[in-house]
């Protein structure tokens, strides 16, 4: 309470508004036509003239009125949507209760949303086992942002099964999601009772009566639900806005660095930028580890470092072989780039790259940051051990002694002998340490760039300017290979192992999912996700490139779906992600109105290969050139578990539902 309230922008006044709108109108009417037409098809159309003429008949007390609601960070409590929460919903009673809800809500459901969830409907019943897998199927069209027909079917599903509680709990959220936190209220409360200390619930409870501006139940609720799991994305981001509404900025900053830990949104950074913070890569959780050796550096072996003239007889002719080697496949490589740079450039001309931001670019990104300012520091170390190796190197040469001329063959051979072992030595300590950083290096700075790559082409690339690079190291810190009395008679050759290129690995992610929800499966490669549409008389659109339609409607979510069965009674959640989980482990979905904004796996790994997130490939095959990687995988089904976990409703509650009440049943 001791805070100060920030300041709060006026809002304008009638004349300020009539000034503003004619600037507005001035500047469209100087916008070329062909920037029209291109407004026009992109579907931005602006009527400066309705602008004006509803800025015209407003005054300003309604002006007023329309910047707070514009401004509103809690809604108003609403008191006749209270007022009309079912009081007498009962467990024994539920099933009638949901047929007079399905009924109501299909008066406001668009007729081709309920002519498709009909054959949708069918389709789930004639190839579902129970009605947890048709709840799973129904879910999955509230994933691929098909809400409307998520709840149509749900609604259905749930009023055939009113007992199923993971399907009454998941149509409780999408019923408060759509406006209609007044109805979903009553289920809430009965699963609640059955299942206390559910995180789940606990906040779905809360996002409710927020939704209703019901504040001081609503942080009853999200304060229970953050006391079972602290990291609590949603209920975390709405307790972020009370206290913001109440300007506590501190505590709502808090709150938000809670809430963007395991469910990163580009909307909670700008929040949390607005309060003054900068979040770095502490703030995140990032899922993802690079294996030891992305992309398979460690397998080229370079010939040895001779220790003897003798060893320096047979060793330089092997350092020459594989320097050739080296430069023919440096000019491979060269080769590729050129052709790759080509196309790339070709692509990006003809518009055929996408501007899709990769779902991991922020976590990438400030990783990305770290390795470079570990490794500057490194590297600077590097280059100061280098100046001392010139200098030991120089007292090396300055401080061999050579046999006097007239001395034994093996008396030359022993100097010599003794000066290279020295040299080399001291030389090959150094490379080494210098190699290993710099396989380290490349290896981390490849592996995180194809989170930050928006093509593969691109990110291809970035891996072959990292083999040449890695190439050029190879054969640039190589041992001295040169002595005048290298061929002296007593010296004679010793066996030595030659130089071994290799084949470059292709840089995988070790993070793999495949979600087979029957009507839609969704892979996900990393920070890729691709679906595919099982159900042809529905019209889908990849929801990894969807625009909201309904963005008023929510303003974020989260869904996990994990390898288990059934809501565990009694048992205490850690969050999305279970203590308990039995089997596989689970992901984690978060969601703001723009779409699909962060991806958390919490999964048991097995033997396999990591497939690159841009080869489109979902399979796991262990044996693939006879490696044995670690592989994080989860496969879900249909009988695994869906929950559906509530975010902040619009503060101007405009739901689908929110005008639909149920008195009777």
């Amino acid at each position: 309470m001791a805070q100060t309230k920030p300041k709060e922008d006026k809002p304008p006044t009638k004349k300020e508004m009539d000034a503003m709108m004619k600037e507005m109108k001035k500047a469209m009417d100087e916008i070329d036509p062909e920037t029209k037409r291109m407004m026009d098809s992109m579907g931005i159309k602006i009527d400066t003239k309705k602008m004006a003429k509803d800025a015209s008949v407003a005054n300003d007390k309604q002006l007023a009125q329309a910047w707070e609601d514009e401004t509103r960070i809690v809604p108003k409590r609403d008191d006749v949507r209270i007022a009309a929460i079912p009081k007498k919903v009962s467990e024994a009673g539920m099933g009638n209760f949901l047929a007079a809800l399905q009924k109501k809500a299909a008066t406001v459901l668009p007729a081709e949303v309920k002519n498709i969830g009909e054959k949708a409907y069918n389709y789930i019943q004639a190839n579902s086992k129970n009605s947890s897998e048709a709840g799973n199927m129904a879910s999955a069209f509230w994933i691929a942002n098909k809400q409307e027909l998520a709840v149509f079917l749900m609604g259905k599903i749930c009023t055939l099964d009113p007992s199923n509680i993971d399907n009454l709990s998941n149509y409780a959220s999408m019923l408060s999601m759509l406006g209609a936190q007044h109805l979903a209220i009553p289920i809430l409360n009965i699963l609640n009772k059955k299942f206390p200390k559910n995180s789940t619930l606990l906040n779905n409870l809360g996002q409710a009566w927020f939704g209703l501006g019901e504040i001081s139940k609503a942080e009853k609720y999200l304060d229970s639900a953050i006391r079972i799991y602290a990291y609590h994305p949603q209920a975390n981001l709405t307790k972020a806005a009370i206290e913001e509404s109440r300007g506590n900025i501190s505590k709502a900053t808090d709150h938000l660095k809670k809430s963007i830990k395991h469910a990163y949104t580009s909307e909670k950074e700008d929040m949390l930028r607005k309060h003054g913070y900068k979040i770095n890569l502490q703030d995140l959780r990032v899922p993802f580890k690079p294996g030891p050796d992305p992309l398979g550096l460690e397998r080229f072996k370079r010939p040895g470092y001779p220790t003897s003239l003798s060893e320096l007889r047979s060793l330089k002719p092997m350092w020459e072989n594989f320097t050739r080697e080296i430069e023919d496949r440096i000019a491979q490589l060269q080769k590729e780039n050129q052709a790759l740079a080509e196309a790339y450039t070709k692509d990006i001309s003809s518009h055929k790259i996408g501007f899709v931001l990769p779902l991991h670019i922020k976590k990438a990104s400030l990783k990305l940051d770290q390795i470079k300012d570990d490794y500057e520091i490194k590297f600077k170390k590097l280059a100061e051990k280098f100046m001392v190796l010139a200098d030991d190197l120089e007292k090396i040469k300055k401080e061999h002694k050579r046999a006097v001329p007239e001395a034994p063959c093996e008396a030359h051979q022993a100097a010599e002998d003794d000066f290279i072992k020295k040299y080399n030595g001291r030389k090959k300590a150094y490379d080494e340490e210098f190699l290993q950083v710099f396989r380290h290096y490349s290896n981390e700075l490849a592996y995180w760039s194809q989170f930050t790559s928006t093509d593969k082409k691109q990110f291809d690339l970035i891996v072959l300017g990292f083999q040449e690079g890695w190439l050029r190291k190879l054969i640039e810190y190589k041992p001295l290979l040169y002595s005048q009395f290298e061929d002296l008679v007593c010296a004679k050759k010793e066996d030595a192992k030659p130089g071994e290129l290799s084949e470059f690995d292709v840089v995988a992610c070790n993070y793999n999912d495949t979600m087979d929800l029957k009507v839609i499966t969704f892979y996900n490669n990393c920070s890729r996700m691709t679906s595919k549409l099982n159900l042809k008389f529905v019209e889908y659109t990849r929801y990894d490139n969807f625009n909201n339609a309904e963005g008023d409607t929510y303003m974020s979510s989260s869904i996990k779906i994990s390898v288990e069965k059934g809501f565990e009674k009694l048992k205490i959640e850690e969050g999305p992600i279970k203590v308990e989980a039995k089997v596989g482990g689970s992901i984690e979905f978060e969601f703001d109105r723009s779409g699909l904004k962060d991806i958390n796996l919490s999964v048991e790994a097995k033997a396999g290969l990591g497939h690159n997130m841009f080869d489109g490939k979902t399979e796991i095959d262990g044996s693939i050139g006879g490696k044995d990687v670690i592989d994080t995988t989860i496969e879900v089904g249909l009988e695994g578990r869906i929950s559906l976990i509530s975010g902040k409703g619009s503060v101007k509650g405009t739901g689908k539902f929110e005008s639909i009440t149920v008195a009777e049943w």
